[in-house]
Parts: C-alpha cells; structure tokens; sequence
C-alpha cells in the first residue's frame, strides 16, 4: 500500500480553500471544495482529504453541476461544481428527476447537499501494491476516482493535457512494463492499440498503486454449463436482459444509441439497430473513437471495458465510466451499461473467452448468444 500524507499547505492548493471557503462538521471533517489532483504534483489521497467517506463521486458528462439544499432542482442551490471534480458522498436518497436530459430520481447526499446522480459516477479509492514482474503483461483497472497518463514514468515529466487521455475508475487497460522512477514510485506502461505501432507509438505511464490487476479468474465463464442462453434489448424501456432457458438471470438499465445534432446544425443518426443479431466478437478493452470533426460527432474515449460486440459496424454492450445516466438513450449506437454489469455480460455470454483473448472473433461452429434489439 502506498501512501503518502497530506499537508496543511497541500490541502489547502488542492482543496481550493481559502476565506470563502465552506466550513462544515461532519464527523469531525472540514468541508473542501473538490479539486482534481493536478499534474507533476506528488500524489495525494482522495481518503485523507475528505475523511474516508463511503464514497466519492466524479462530475463527468457534464461540464458542471449544482449542489441543492435538498433532492430536488427548486431545492436552493448552494453551488456549483464542474467536471472531472471529485466530492465525497454518503448515501443514495430518493428525489424528483433533475431534468429532461435525466431518467433516475436518485440524488447523492454531499457534505453540502444533494447533488444529482445521471452526471456524477460512483467511485472509490483503493491504491495497490506493485507487482515486481508483469511479465508478458496483464489486463488491469483503475482503482481510483481519476489519475493521470505521464508521457514518461516520473512525476515532473509531460502528461497528457486530453481528457480522453485520463485514467477514470474502472477504465482496463492492458499493462506492458513496469518502471521505477528516482523516488521509488512504481510506474506502469498501458497500451493504446490505436498508437502502438512505430512510428507512432503513444507512451503512456500511469502510477501503479493506480492499477489493480486483473486475475485471470475474472474472466472465468459464469453458468457455462448452460447453453440456451439469449440477451434481450428492450429500446422504448431502456433496459437488457439476460435469460437462461428462457428465465431471466440479470436486467439492468442502458443508455443506448441516439440521434445528435451536430455543429453543423445536421441530425445525425446514431440510434441502436433493431434486428436479430448474436455475440460475434469480444475484447476486455477498446479505445473507441468515430463521428468527424467537421459535423462536431467527433467523440474519443480510451479504455472502455468490457466490450460485447454483436453488430458488423461496431454496436456492442460495454461498460461506460463517463457517466451514470442509464435510462437514456445518448450513445453513438452502443449499449452503454455500467462497467460491472458489462463485466457480468462480457463473462456470460457465449462464446467464452479468458485473459489470453485480447480480441475474439467468433468462430464459425462456436456458440455464440443471440442479441434480439426490439
């Protein structure tokens, strides 16, 4: 475990405290504004600066949010937070919808407030031991709320200024090699497979205490030894499930494909196929990126975990750590699930894959789950 204390004058900077700063007891904690742990600074904890709540939420689909008094928009706000901010929450509390871009009724509770749940993602912080060899490399996950991707392993070295170059809870990347820099901080190099062959290859490390392996019983099939097994995708209802000889096993809420109005004031369609459909490939992690720039569609997203491809052109039902608005449709055409429930389809559904398989394409013969888009 690595861990590093938090300075009076550390707290402070990365608090953003000062004589208008908010002071509240809750056990015993001083309130702090949020911040994002900023590049070329030494680490800190997310736990030591709010008092180890039960957990933390990132702002994240939404370039800023309000906290109110109470779990509703007309509540009073207290004020604003803005994206990529972490804040410390304690309970899920019942509310009215924040508005037409929101489907849940679920508020957080803050130090401060309640603030709503569609564009802040529950997150933790758990910082892990290196490991001393990673071999011919591992799958592995972010394990805190956000971190950074360094250009070279060591603190006061460049970085990358994308958002879409972070590293996010619950992301998966694949690690390739191990570093440690002049202050004993352990280092990982991830794969961009978008960048990766020479001349362009993107060197990307991340700390990591940041990254906790993933076992390779992971990725062990769940109910293999059920073979009548068929994943329903119900559009008007925003919501899969998944049944086993014809009995539902596990339902959970989506955000599916949309329609986006682009800059150029065109609609552009990204809604969900309907039709009948099967599992034909796999992958544990993707760098996704499409739309074009001169429509304003362009979207990049690093690290999506989880990936369940069941259509030629690239639809498929993979986790999303970019937001927490299931019950909407807002994707390119995905089906944007959370990262634990897109973990549980990824490792139920035929054909079954371990942590060898960077990407499985189904073979002909194998059993492959029907996908039915209704």
């Amino acid at each position: 475990m690595t861990s590093h204390s938090l300075s009076r004058r550390r707290f402070i900077k990365t608090a953003g405290l000062g004589t208008a700063a908010l002071l509240m007891a809750r056990g015993g904690q001083a309130l702090a504004h949020p911040s994002m742990q900023e590049p070329g600074e030494e680490p800190f904890s997310y736990n030591e600066l709010f008092g180890y709540p039960p957990f933390f939420g990132r702002v994240h689909g939404a370039a800023w949010l309000r906290i109110f008094k109470e779990p509703r928009a007309s509540g009073g706000s207290v004020r604003t937070v803005y994206s990529g901010n972490v804040i410390p929450l304690y309970r899920g509390v019942r509310g009215e919808p924040y508005d037409a871009r929101a489907w849940s009724d679920v508020w957080f509770e803050t130090q401060e407030g309640y603030i709503h749940s569609a564009y802040v993602v529950p997150c933790h912080e758990i910082f892990n031991e290196p490991v001393d060899d990673v071999g011919k490399g591992f799958w592995g996950e972010i394990t805190v709320p956000t971190c950074w991707q360094y250009k070279f392993p060591k603190m006061d070295t460049n970085y990358y200024d994308f958002y879409h170059y972070r590293g996010f809870w619950q992301q998966v990347y694949k690690v390739l090699e191990r570093a440690v820099d002049d202050k004993g901080q352990v280092w990982y190099r991830i794969d961009d497979e978008e960048e990766n062959t020479p001349p362009r290859v993107r060197q990307a490390w991340i700390l990591a205490r940041n990254i906790r392996p993933i076992h390779p019983d992971e990725f062990s099939p769940i109910s293999p030894d059920v073979e009548d097994k068929r994943i329903e995708i119900i559009l008007d209802k925003q919501l899969v499930a998944c049944f086993e000889d014809d009995k539902p096993v596990f339902q959970t809420r989506i955000a599916s494909g949309t329609s986006i109005v682009g800059d150029d004031g065109a609609l552009h369609d990204f809604i969900t196929p309907y039709g009948d459909y099967i599992v034909e490939r796999k992958r544990p992690a993707r760098r996704m990126r499409g739309g074009t720039e001169e429509a304003g569609t362009l979207y990049d997203v690093n690290a999506v975990p989880w990936i369940t491809y069941f259509v030629g052109t690239g639809a498929a039902i993979h986790g999303a750590y970019w937001h927490n608005n299931f019950g909407m449709p807002r994707s390119h055409g995905c089906i944007n699930v959370t990262p634990d429930a897109g973990k549980w389809i990824y490792r139920w559904s035929q054909p079954y894959v371990t942590d060898l398989d960077e990407y499985h394409w189904t073979e002909k013969g194998e059993i492959a789950t029907p996908v039915i888009v209704r």
